[in-house]
């Protein structure tokens, strides 16, 4: 099955994180000229903002010249959000973290996460922080298990579109041998799949951190634009537990989780 974003998905309160997702969301559909549905949930019969959204969402897709569908739900946020993603078969999901007004309540802590877990295509978060909102360099961690490599054909896709240089992380808050001889092997057959489709790369390294102190440290020092995750578990990298969480709620540099139920990414192991 080939990857494809012809649908993309954005939660929207008007919030600054919210406005950084949306933007970029326009970016990634005009690469792959997706439709874009930016989503509202509302948890009142009668919402004042709701206006207030529609016109800030129409006036944006005018001035970047893109069709913007706005949609206006009732509920909990995160399972409107998962409910439609799959009324319309989402491709993606883009959504800002961390707001002062609006959705705060539902997308800080748990309930971002929430949708990310519940997610079964890939979900982008931004927090309001972001300091550089471009794809120009992407992170790639690679941990200790066979899974870890299903994500390579996501970022290769982006990288494409955008022009990226990817930044592969060999990573494990472990330092035996073992495991860096299997990740090393990991490592090459990436960089291996990335040149052969003309795509940039450079390999770094960490052992012995956190995996989420280790993925910013290094997305930093590259001045990365997005990390890419797995959000079931990598060996005895726990991404789908604490360590995605983290990330997701903390990270300064937006992250792409993918589940490894996706089955645009099922068979990619060993390229």
């Amino acid at each position: 099955m080939q990857i494809q974003f012809k649908k993309i998905l954005m939660g929207f309160d008007n919030s600054p994180s919210a406005k950084i997702a949306i933007e970029k969301a326009i970016d990634i559909a005009t690469r792959f000229d997706s439709e874009l549905y930016a989503v509202y949930v509302s948890r009142v019969a009668t919402d004042p903002d709701v206006q207030e959204n529609r016109d800030y969402v129409a006036e944006l897709a005018a001035k970047r010249n893109r069709k913007i569908e706005f949609i206006v739900k009732s509920g909990r946020a995160y399972k409107e959000i998962n409910t439609f993603e799959r009324e319309i078969g989402a491709d993606l999901i883009v959504l800002g973290t961390h707001g002062k007004q609006g959705w705060q309540p539902f997308w800080i802590g748990s309930n971002a996460f929430r949708v990310v877990s519940a997610s079964n295509c890939p979900v982008i978060t931004f927090q309001e922080t972001v300091t550089k909102n471009d794809m120009m360099d992407i992170l790639l961690p690679l941990a200790d298990s066979t899974e870890t490599r299903q994500k390579v054909p996501y970022a290769s896709l982006l990288a494409k579109a955008f022009g990226s240089k990817i930044h592969i992380l060999k990573v494990s808050k472990d330092k035996d041998m073992d495991t860096q001889k299997r990740i090393n092997v990991y490592a090459h057959q990436t960089e291996k799949y990335l040149h052969e489709r003309g795509i940039k790369c450079i390999i770094h390294e960490s052992y012995g951190l956190k995996v989420p102190e280790a993925c910013v440290n290094v997305a930093k020092e590259v001045r990365a634009g997005l990390i890419l995750i797995m959000t079931e578990t990598e060996s005895s990298e726990v991404f789908m537990g604490s360590y995605a969480q983290e990330l997701i709620n903390h990270s300064p540099i937006p992250v792409m989780s993918i589940h490894s139920r996706d089955l645009n990414v099922t068979g990619a192991v060993g390229y």
